[in-house]
């Protein structure tokens, strides 16, 4: 089964002619969910989680279980009944005014030792509990307390007082008779008070009972609030810096765990640190490029347009002082475009070395944060007290890395963004001023050859990717004879399929 099923028959037995003579009666009938291991299941998803709380219960009932057993042995220590609804509900049968017996199922077969072994020693565990169960016998006390008070009364105010009394002296009588009054009176004290000084105890725990976990549910709900508030400022931010020293000073004060992942130790954040300040410099000098870029396609813009005025107005001069600008500035806008894809190179490499073991470390954190709360069958005591805490830092590491993964992801998309400059532009005022003066002959072949060139690749930018050894042409019009067999040919074509 993959829950606990608990059947409560209440029994009440009435005497209509004494009513303080009523007997009430409970029997449990408890059939417990079978304890699951992780790994030898394969659980995963909602299985995982249901065989989670089923493993927790489990182990809540055998710490009571535990303690039960020491108060049998002489020692005084608290039994954790409320860490669990099952035990809760329990309470009574297991260490109230009652019988207990448990069945075990167990497997004779080879591949489950362990499993049997475990569950006749949770078994032998509950054996050991010592319990003194009597009969309800408060309503017939409460019968003998009153034929006492009757009798009581009767002593006093018949007959038989006197005579009974006829050798006492009067100061004698008048000593018994207070005495009577006196047993009468704590008689009909105890009578009264009996049930309703339990009552009232009972009451006054259980009011405290409620305020000490309306103060614990305050408490979580203002943690939650403040972890919420924590990492929405994260994301409002949007500082990758700021949120990997965030998860770094957070790893400090984590709660210690069993074969906690590498980036608890704190080495992986302090790397992303370092990783991040070199790709900072270079996104600072990515930033400078880009703008030098920009300058030197402007002026080069100017001249082409001062070389077109040029030829539309037939003037030699103007157009040979426009082109003899062109050719300088066009060479330095070409080395400047060389050096901001090398820059990008670097910055994307770091970017995505940072990226990469920000994915790696978010996804062991995952892995072990539902092997801790998949559990296995037995849970110690210490992880069970802190098994809420734990849980809730777990969960907000996993959203802080959530946090970090993405804005080194975004950090990416900025570099590309940062090293990419339009030239369309730039390529239709070459390809308007060029074609205008190109001969007819032959002379002019290879200038149109180029100019050809030039609008695939203002049709279809990645075809500048090309090496200048192939036709810059769309793949689909690509004959086999016209690839070379050349590692750079064939990266060329693969990106240009992609």
């Amino acid at each position: 089964s993959r829950s606990h099923s608990i059947f409560t028959i209440k029994v009440h037995q009435k005497d209509e002619q004494d009513t303080s003579r009523n007997v009430f009666a409970k029997l449990n009938l408890v059939d417990l969910a079978g304890s699951e291991r992780q790994k030898g299941t394969g659980a995963s998803g909602q299985t995982l989680k249901e065989g989670a709380n089923i493993n927790k219960s489990l182990s809540a009932l055998g710490n009571v279980i535990n303690a039960l057993v020491e108060c049998a042995n002489g020692k005084k220590i608290f039994i954790p009944y409320r860490n669990s609804k099952l035990t809760r509900v329990l309470q009574e049968s297991l260490g109230g005014n009652s019988l207990c017996t448990m069945l075990a199922t167990v497997s004779p077969a080879a591949c489950n030792y362990e499993e049997t072994m475990s569950t006749l020693r949770y078994a032998n565990r509950a054996k050991a509990i010592k319990v003194t169960a009597t009969k309800n016998e408060e309503a017939s006390q409460i019968s003998r307390l009153k034929a006492e008070v009757e009798e009581l009364k009767k002593k006093l105010s018949g007959p038989g007082a006197v005579v009974s009394a006829g050798g006492l002296s009067e100061a004698e009588r008048e000593e018994e008779k207070s005495n009577y009054e006196r047993q009468l009176k704590e008689m009909e004290l105890m009578l009264n008070s009996n049930w309703g000084d339990k009552a009232k105890l009972s009451e006054e725990h259980e009011h405290k009972m409620q305020r000490l976990e309306e103060e614990r549910r305050r408490s979580a709900q203002a943690l939650e609030e403040e972890r919420s508030k924590r990492l929405r400022l994260l994301q409002e931010q949007n500082d990758l810096e700021l949120s990997i020293r965030a998860f770094a000073d957070f790893v400090l004060y984590l709660p210690k765990f069993n074969n906690a992942p590498a980036v608890f130790q704190g080495e992986h954040p302090r790397q992303w640190l370092k990783t991040h300040r070199g790709l900072r410099q270079n996104l600072d000098e990515l930033k400078e490029h880009q703008t030098m870029v920009l300058v030197f396609k402007h002026a080069f813009d100017e001249d082409v347009r001062l070389w077109g005025e040029g030829a539309e107005a037939e003037d030699i001069g103007l157009a040979a002082t426009g082109l003899s600008r062109c050719l300088p500035k066009l060479e330095k806008l070409r080395k400047a475009c060389e050096k901001l894809h090398q820059l990008e190179i670097d910055s994307l490499s770091a970017a995505s070395e940072l990226a990469e073991g920000v994915r790696q470390a978010a996804s062991e954190l995952e892995h072990f944060k539902a092997t801790e709360t998949g559990g296995e069958e037995t849970v110690t005591a210490e992880s069970l007290a802190n098994s809420k805490v734990g849980g809730a830092a777990l969960e907000e590491a996993v959203r802080m890395l959530s946090i970090v993964q993405k804005q080194a992801q975004q950090r990416i998309e900025q570099i590309s963004q940062l090293a990419s400059v339009e030239l369309g532009q730039t390529c239709e005022l070459v390809l308007q001023f060029s074609q205008s003066g190109i001969p007819e002959d032959e002379e002019g072949a290879e200038a149109r050859q180029y100019c050809q060139t030039l609008e695939t690749f203002i049709s279809d930018p990645c075809l500048a990717a090309l090496p200048a050894s192939m036709p810059a042409k769309p793949l689909r019009e690509y004959e086999p004879s016209e690839v070379q067999d050349t590692p750079e040919t064939t990266e060329a074509l693969l990106g240009q399929l992609i």
